[in-house]
């Protein structure tokens, strides 16, 4: 069987509290473990993606800006999911983002509520740089319309 659900990919999830939100997929477990006996897999993605801004927000007052600082801001997830669970895209993110987030990702990042905390606001500033740069994959921080 061809591998397709690769480190790097942006699938869509299918169900759960974050279903239809875009994830990047980090690692990827083929193998069965005994918690978990099926193929899954661990996904960080937009659980809020950026709101709209408009040219009149674009006026240089310390109120519009601070009104862009917090309409341009994602809020990440992280979460292993099974693969039945995964659409894939044809989309990938560039492997230099997805080494970042896997240099932070650790065994106890599930089990341990600091270390959670810390990779999300890790993975946040990794989507903020990447949104704020405006190139590349713009339809990851898009909201998914269908």
């Amino acid at each position: 069987m061809v591998k397709f659900l690769k480190d790097g990919k942006i699938v869509v999830l299918l169900q759960g509290r974050y279903a239809g939100k875009k994830a990047v997929i980090l690692k990827t477990m083929e193998d069965n473990h005994k918690e978990r006996p099926y193929g899954h897999c661990v996904v960080v993605g937009v659980a809020k993606s950026p709101l709209p801004i408009s040219r009149a927000m674009c006026k240089p007052t310390p109120k519009m800006k601070k009104l862009v600082k917090k309409r341009s801001t994602i809020k990440p997830f992280v979460k292993m999911v099974n693969f039945t669970h995964v659409m894939p895209t044809r989309y990938s993110v560039e492997s230099s983002m997805t080494k970042t987030l896997k240099a932070t990702l650790s065994a106890d990042t599930f089990s341990d509520p600091t270390v959670k905390t810390r990779f999300l606001k890790n993975a946040q500033q990794v989507f903020q740089a990447k949104y704020q740069e405006g190139e590349g994959q713009k339809w990851l921080f898009e909201k998914l319309r269908f």
